[in-house]
């Protein structure tokens, strides 16, 4: 390079090198500007490009003119495969990779894989690198339609969807995303997400201040002829440290939308719509909220109360002493949309005393409480309840250090003995809001030891029960984690001296029991990458375990692990049984299987079922899956669907419909293709 002029030219096997690029060339200019920055140009040239991507970019190029803020292409290829190993690229009449906006923009760009043209757009544009505008992966899904028109033999016709969408990175703080999704059974729907970060969160028991609004929009479905659409909005804020607001709006067009158009929440049976307003304030140990709420009925769903409007306040009287008081406060209006339902206002009231002894061994905590609720029915008179209560608490809890498994370990033998009272008292009068017998399902270790048969406030059981239960968990002394022990063994039992117990079936007063309880008992071990879980429920009676729930887990990584789970609940002689299998297995470093199955044994009836395969190189991924779901039309019918992705790394992203699906049927998996 010449002193006077600051300017170069090299012809032959020229090679360029600086701290971003690589360029080899047959010839070679290269100057500097006033700003002595240098400039380059090459012709018929590979070139590398270190500054992009995990392993930067690469590609041939007729001719490549270089500047410290951009470069552009003639007639060049481009990919973010390694050099000699472009499974994709794009091949384009010119490229211009400018640093200043973080963009690169092809013109007449054709994107290849493996050779073959997959995609062509007059103009191009994608991020560099980090977070930016551009088009997201597509997504192909195969599937039957339940509604759809059927062949001549009677047979369902397959119908085919394609969605593409298009990210907008407007700001550091809010994005949009838009999408243009075809389904030939239904013709496009328009699909918009907006976000907007307001701040990160000021309590760590919210989440960040963001608001977002979802819209998708069918204008003429072609088997109904009608509009289809969904609107959810939702935010989150902390007004400030004490104080956060949380609202959602979500409907849809119809209750079959998501069975027919979205394919996605099929289970789900109501859409929450709700403003809650929470204060908390630890330091004075005081928390109120208000919340007013609403529903729509979904996928053949039965409508339930709402909070039409709910306030509640709680707060803790003379926190500090040994004999702290709970008193709390909560006043909700219940709404229904099926006029026969009671509806009304329902106030509860609760004062809580504890106090423990003042004995080092055992810890014995007398208890008493007192429940107010007054029922404010619409064309019924009130109903008042009042209810009493006391009990005794005797914790005979040890601890030792111990090893178990090969682990030093900490032993916790915890003995309990709880005594509980509480008055009968009439409530099949009572009117049921959200209510529910938690002894319907399983009885747990936690169900017994709260000594509280129902939850919600429409029923107080009766109660004078003596519960015995015992507890022995190992926990690592050299774990990271708090919330898991090497093992855990639990065992309950109450007993009763009243054989009627207030019932949860509207307009019943009471119902007979037993002087005991079923037992319960679990078994919990977690070594390394193995958990196992057991729970039980034991009949003395008959000597039978009359329900259960077994799993076992093994979780190497997200595409290497399986899980397998029991659960049988048998009443009055009736059994029913489900077997849930999930997993994912590499067959080799690229490529790996995924399944989950949830089947009811008893019927035979798989509830649902998800295979896929996924293959994963250094710059591209691909995953296909095939979901089966019972049509819930008791008619022992199937929807069948199979989506598939090709995600060219760089070029897109993978967080899509499928991507969603995948982890909601496949639990435990991450789909982690880039």
């Amino acid at each position: 390079m010449s002193s006077l002029d600051s300017s170069l030219l090299a012809t032959g096997n020229v090679r360029f090198q600086d701290e971003s690029y690589l360029i080899s060339s047959d010839l070679l200019s290269a100057t500097r500007d006033k700003d002595d920055n240098l400039i380059a140009s090459a012709k018929n040239a590979t070139y590398q490009d270190f500054s992009v991507g995990l392993g930067g970019a690469n590609g041939y190029t007729q001719s490549i003119s270089k500047t410290s803020t951009s470069v552009l292409l003639k007639n060049s290829t481009y990919s973010l495969c390694p050099v000699n190993k472009n499974d994709w690229l794009i091949d384009a009449d010119q490229i211009e990779l400018n640093l200043l906006k973080n963009r690169g923009i092809a013109d007449k760009a054709l994107i290849k894989f493996y050779g073959v043209p997959i995609f062509y757009l007059p103009k191009y544009s994608w991020v560099l690198s980090g977070r930016g505008s551009g088009f997201l992966t597509p997504d192909y899904t195969s599937y039957t339609d339940s509604a759809a028109l059927v062949d001549s033999l009677g047979n369902k016709k397959s119908s085919y969807g394609v969605r593409i969408p298009y990210y907008f990175n407007l700001a550091p703080d809010r994005d949009l995303l838009v999408a243009l999704n075809f389904m030939s059974s239904r013709r496009f729907i328009y699909e918009g997400k907006y976000r907007q970060l307001i701040a990160p969160k000021i309590s760590p028991k919210h989440k960040d201040s963001m608001w977002s609004i979802e819209a998708k929009y069918l204008p003429e479905d072609k088997v109904t002829s009608l509009q289809r659409w969904l609107l959810n909005f939702s935010n989150e804020m902390d007004i400030n440290d004490k104080t956060h607001l949380s609202a959602q709006y979500y409907r849809v067009s119809d209750s079959k939308y998501f069975k027919e158009i979205d394919r996605t929440n099929t289970d789900t049976k109501t859409l929450k719509s709700f403003l809650k307003l929470i204060y908390e304030d630890e330091e004075n140990s005081i928390s109120a909220a208000v919340l007013t709420e609403d529903e729509q009925v979904v996928n053949a769903g039965t409508p339930v109360y709402t909070r039409a409007i709910e306030g509640s306040i709680s707060k803790t009287l003379i926190a500090d002493s040994e004999m702290p008081i709970q008193v709390s406060l909560v006043s909700t209006k219940f709404a229904h949309d099926t006029v026969s339902k009671k509806s009304g206002l329902r106030t509860h009231g609760n004062l809580e005393i504890s106090r423990k002894l003042n004995i080092e061994y055992p810890k014995i905590t007398p208890k008493a409480s007192i429940a107010i609720t007054n029922y404010s029915l619409k064309n019924n008179p009130n109903i008042n309840r009042t209810i009493l209560g006391s009990g005794l608490d005797i914790d005979f809890t040890f601890n030792n250090s111990t090893s178990i498994f090969g682990y030093e370990a900490n032993h916790r033998i915890t003995p309990l003995i709880s005594y509980n009272y509480r008055a009968k008292k009439v409530q099949g009068n009572i009117p049921i809001f959200d209510t529910e017998d938690k002894y319907a399902d399983m009885i747990t270790f936690a169900d017994l030891t709260s000594g509280e048969r129902y939850s919600g406030l429409d029923r107080i059981t009766n109660a004078n029960d003596v519960t015995l239960s015992l507890e022995s968990s190992y926990r690592d002394l050299n774990a990271l984690s708090e919330d898991m022990d090497l093992l855990n063994m639990r065992v309950a039992q109450s007993f009763y001296t009243d054989d009627e117990v207030v019932s949860a079936t509207s307009s019943a007063n009471y119902e007979t029991r037993k002087s005991y309880s079923d037992i319960a008992a679990s078994i919990d071990i977690a070594l390394g990458k193995y958990v196992i879980k057991n729970s039980a429920q034991f009949n003395p009676d008959t000597s039978k375990i009359v329900k259960k729930e077994n799993s076992l887990s093994y979780v190497s990584n997200p595409t290497k692990f399986i899980t397998v789970s029991v659960n049988k609940v048998g009443v009055d002689g009736q059994v029913t049984e489900t077997e849930k299998l999930y997993g994912a297995y590499p067959l080799t470093d690229t490529i790996h299987f995924f399944g989950g199955l949830d089947k009811n044994t008893s019927s035979g009836v798989i509830n649902s079922e998800t295979t896929g395969i996924a293959y994963e190189s250094c710059c591209w991924s691909f995953r296909i899956a095939h979901f089966k779901q019972d049509n819930k039309l008791g008619l022992g019918g199937f929807d069948y669907s199979t989506g598939m992705e090709l995600v060219l790394k760089g070029l897109g992203s993978t967080s899509s419909p499928l991507k969603g699906k995948i982890e909601a049927n496949v639990l435990g998996y991450r789909a982690k293709l880039r």
